[in-house]
């Protein structure tokens, strides 16, 4: 089974090896999109920190199944523009998702 991201009505949730987890959109501050570079063979790894009004924070890599549609659910819900996620590279700063206003 892979690991998977669905936005929904109700908010952002992974599931993993059948478990899930997750934030409802009331509890979502917003996010932080940015590239890692892993070694050793450079490997480039989209990762997308979902930060909780808490605090607390939930870490989505790129192979997640749904992780692009699940940045553009984050984007919108925000009024944020959805970042290029193809154009980002390890050098770029994160890219801030927050709400706007």
């Amino acid at each position: 089974m892979s690991a998977r991201v669905v936005a929904d009505e109700n908010g952002i949730w992974t599931t993993e090896s059948g478990v899930t987890h997750g934030f409802s959109w009331p509890e979502i501050a917003g996010a932080g999109v940015y590239v890692l570079e892993v070694p050793p063979n450079d490997e480039r790894v989209l990762t997308v920190e979902i930060d909780h009004v808490s605090g607390e924070f939930l870490t989505i890599t790129g192979d997640f199944d749904g992780f692009a549609e699940a940045i553009a659910a984050v984007a919108a819900r925000m009024g944020c523009v959805t970042p290029n996620l193809a154009a980002l590279t390890p050098a770029d700063d994160v890219v801030q998702i927050r709400p706007a206003g």
